[in-house]
């Protein structure tokens, strides 16, 4: 019988190239581009990339420290994800694409991939005969690709006029036909990856939209559905002479991006362990599994909200983002929210996440927090009814220096992603967040050169 490899050449004999995919510490797509035959090889194991590429900042640098760089550097062997490869329909040449994750020579999982970390986790929940059922809720911005003169975005034009784009114009199906182009091709890419694509909405601000995808029980393959998502928007976009962002905060004016993440857990013969009673208040695991949430967020923050931009949209009593811990019903201010929904679908969103987010690195913390909660049979306190912000400390509303530094002392995060992870990671972040700080911006020129 052909492997995967081999049966994907015979099938597409026009290809010219391919592009192999890993993901860093920071969601961003690292890798390489090769030859067709090339997957053959790394069908084989004979594939191999630089593990420290995982402990990459945002501008690419390895920072020091991390213990992945000054100890050799070495190599590890990428193993193909078969399930994600496809051919690419927004690009120009015969391309098709596939994700990576990395091993060492034993077969051992690399601890600073993203992915086998959300594995580890997954496979937690097996030996309990327990699957989560998750998806996430995208949000991006359109922008034009020209960007103004000091490097801000700005709006696209209005299809036939000379004015950009300022009405929030929420679910405006005008707004969607302006860009009906470009969804089509993302329909039409999200079908040749086999991502389940399920709804594309107009949000909240000009120029925002959000792409849903459809739940299904493998959390791992929804982790890369959503990372290649994000990547086929931005090169759909490109197509159509515009750049599409997942930004947290790209406007200060206008609304946040995030990365909403709805969440049930079926067992062993897929029926929905979460249940309410009558009166719509979680029971038994369920109740658990929530406390696990709100009580771990603090420790989990720096993934959820991993760049400095990120806490621009955590501002308390700003938005819809949340920084309180708290759950509520069909509460949009609170921290979880529990949709209206049969007892099959009952389900949580957990609406923390900013979209500038790792994917993998999310639902890591999400499940990890779930299953804490579970396991130490956590206490739930009582439902928020009305605003979330008014009614509690802004306990998120905190620094991007402090929420690293909650995550890198937690004792949850140690025992769920690894104290080495745990480290490494701590790493970049202060790496970044020194870098972030000791840059003079244009803010600051423009408020104290002329004057002081």
């Amino acid at each position: 019988m052909k492997n995967i490899a081999t049966k994907f050449l015979d099938e597409n004999p026009e290809l010219e190239k391919i592009e192999f995919i890993y993901v860093d510490f920071n969601g961003i797509p690292r890798g390489k581009n090769a030859s067709p035959k090339t997957l053959i090889k790394a069908s084989e194991g004979g594939l191999k990339m630089p593990i420290s590429s995982y402990v990459l900042d945002v501008w690419g640098d390895n920072p020091k420290g991390t213990g992945l760089v000054m100890s050799g550097d070495g190599d590890a062997i990428c193993r193909i994800v078969e399930s994600s490869l496809a051919i690419t329909p927004w690009s120009s040449r015969n391309t098709a694409q596939c994700i990576v994750s990395m091993e060492d020579g034993n077969g051992d999982a690399i601890y600073a991939d993203p992915r086998n970390v959300l594995n580890s986790i997954l496979s937690r929940f097996k030996n309990l005969g327990l699957r989560p059922v998750i998806a996430p809720e995208m949000e991006f911005y359109l922008i034009d690709k020209q960007l103004q003169k000091n490097g801000h975005p700005q709006m696209p034009l209005i299809p036939g006029t000379n004015r950009r784009y300022e009405e929030v114009q929420l679910l405006n199906l005008s707004e969607m036909d302006d860009f009906e182009e470009f969804f089509e091709l993302v329909e039409k890419s999200a079908i040749s990856l086999g991502i389940p694509a399920e709804t594309a909405i107009k949000e909240c601000a000009p120029g925002q939209f959000e792409i849903n995808l459809l739940h299904h029980d493998d959390a791992l393959l929804m982790a890369d559905q959503a990372f290649l998502m994000k990547r086929l928007i931005k090169n759909c976009a490109r197509k159509f002479n515009l750049n599409a962002t997942f930004m947290a905060k790209p406007f200060s004016e206008e609304a946040g991006n995030g990365m909403h993440a709805h969440l049930s857990i079926i067992d062993k013969d897929g029926k929905n362990i979460f249940k309410v009673n009558k009166n719509k208040q979680p029971q038994g695991v369920f109740a658990s599994a929530i406390a696990g949430l709100l009580k771990n967020a603090p420790d989990f923050l720096s993934f959820y909200a991993p760049h400095s931009n990120s806490y621009r949209r955590l501002v308390h009593n700003a938005d819809h983002a949340p920084t309180t811990l708290s759950w509520g019903n069909e509460n949009r201010t609170a921290l979880v929210r529990l949709p209206e929904a049969s007892n099959n679908a009952t389900r949580l969103e957990f609406r923390l996440p900013s979209a500038d987010s790792n994917p993998y690195l999310v639902f890591a913390s999400i499940l990890a927090s779930v299953l804490n909660g579970i396991e130490n049979e956590f206490n739930l306190e009582k439902e928020t009814i009305g605003n979330a912000h008014a009614q509690h400390e802004p306990e998120l509303g905190i620094t991007w220096r402090e929420a690293v530094h909650k995550t890198s002392v937690s004792s949850v995060v140690k025992e769920f992603f690894g104290d080495r992870f745990q480290q490494s990671y701590q790493c970049v972040k202060e790496s970044e967040i020194k870098r972030f700080e000791s840059t003079i911006t244009d803010f600051e020129y423009n408020s104290y050169l002329r004057h002081l």
